[in-house]
């Protein structure tokens, strides 16, 4: 009789294991199947409409790269569906011609993707909502802000671009946004992706072109950046690898466990290179020279056309959100010597050295994270909306006094940074 018992026990729990078993299956094979046409959907209509348009940045032979006129790219991703439009003459936003018309000033903004607008419609860009505030009344109007941003631009092809084709449009004030891997980028013969590009040599204090004219690649510098986003399965699993993208910068210990357990790729516990300068790298040095004399040379190229230089410091995320920077310090393991301020700290430096007057948004953006209002993706590094109109905000007074019009008449321009 007891034995019975036990025998139909384990039989009972045996089918309730083999249910659950097969529950757990069934589960994971459905989580697997919409793992997969969720991202093939997405792919699809990527491809249908990358396919329909003119390739969203074209070879040029001294810039790497540069924006197609008359391109157009859909880019969509788990947080936005955004559409970028490139005008006629190359830049992003609404057609203008090089030739200024009479009575207008005019604000060129030169940087990356964060002043290209990645990634938020044209209305929400930092270049529409400055264009706004400052043809709002009548101490600036009319103004123009032209974008010259281009994805994965670093500082020495920002200043190429305007001694190229910035500078043909006479702009009143030039506003070039700072990117912290700008410094890595500035000292490198590669871009972000790998493609050539062009560098300067520091000799006796004076930057030296070098790299160019550039080979053309097999295909278009740059591209990688506005290709279809394509995911590879981990071990054979899209649903692993959709497991391994949500849990890398979100909870790192989490991934290092997963990761132990084979469920996620192994991450490199070792910091980026474009990380290097919030540490103790001696690389830094060169660096922060190359750089001090790109952006001397910038400034002294603008003033010789009759304007003026406005540098807008861009924080990193990890910068302004205590949690963020904490989960990069245990992602990478950044011991007591890394400092997320090291940055912003000597760019403001040499900027009072170079008396251009420096826009600091760290405070404003930390501020606007800190009170639940993000100015940034929580998956993507860049600006959201709020972000690129907080951005124009902490911009409008310092370009106000650039071209004048702070309100009373009076010239109010200075080479006093501002924080």
């Amino acid at each position: 009789m007891l034995i019975s018992l036990i025998v139909r026990r384990i039989r009972g729990c045996l089918a309730n294991a083999f249910v659950t078993v097969c529950s757990l299956l069934l589960l994971a094979l459905c989580l697997e199947i919409t793992a997969r046409v969720a991202e093939d959907l997405r792919e699809r209509g990527e491809q249908r409409q990358m396919s329909d348009s003119l390739p969203f940045s074209r070879f040029h032979p001294t810039l790497g790269w540069e924006k197609t006129p008359g391109s157009e790219r859909r880019i969509r991703r788990d947080e936005f569906d955004i559409v970028i439009r490139v005008n006629s003459l190359g830049l992003r936003g609404p057609e203008r011609d090089h030739a200024k018309p009479t009575g207008v000033r005019r604000i060129l903004l030169l940087g990356d993707s964060f002043a290209a607008g990645y990634y938020v419609n044209e209305d929400d860009t930092l270049r529409a909502v400055l264009e706004r505030r400052l043809n709002d009344g009548d101490s600036c109007a009319p103004a123009e802000v032209l974008n010259g941003g281009t994805i994965a631009y670093s500082t020495d092809q920002e200043l190429l671009f305007y001694e190229l084709e910035g500078r043909r449009y006479r702009p009143d004030a030039v506003v070039l946004m700072f990117y912290y891997n700008d410094l890595y980028y500035n000292a490198s013969s590669s871009g972000p992706g790998g493609e050539s590009k062009p560098f300067f040599e520091i000799l006796s204090g004076e930057p030296v072109l070098r790299n160019v004219p550039l080979p053309e690649p097999s295909r278009p510098a740059g591209q990688q950046s506005c290709e279809v986003e394509r995911r590879q399965p981990w071990r054979g699993s899209m649903a692993l690898r959709w497991l391994a993208n949500r849990t890398i910068d979100s909870s790192p210990r989490l991934y290092r466990r997963l990761s132990r357990w084979g469920l996620v790729p192994r991450a490199s516990s070792s910091p980026p290179s474009e990380l290097w300068v919030y540490g103790p790298s001696r690389k830094n040095v060169d660096m922060w020279h190359t750089t001090k004399n790109i952006l001397a040379r910038l400034k002294a190229e603008i003033a010789a056309d009759g304007s003026r230089l406005i540098v807008l410091y861009v924080p990193a995320r990890f910068e302004v959100n205590d949690e963020v920077w904490d989960l990069t310090r245990r992602r990478y393991r950044l011991g007591s010597r890394w400092r997320r301020t090291s940055v912003v700290y000597r760019l403001r430096g040499i900027c009072s050295t170079l008396g251009v007057p420096l826009v600091d948004t760290s405070e404003t953006m930390r501020e606007s994270e800190a009170a639940g209002h993000p100015a940034y993706y929580s998956r993507d590094v860049h600006w959201n909306a709020e972000g690129n109109r907080l951005a124009a905000l902490a911009l409008e007074s310092s370009v106000r006094k650039a071209l004048d019009c702070a309100g009373d008449g009076s010239p109010t321009w200075g080479n006093e940074a501002e924080s």
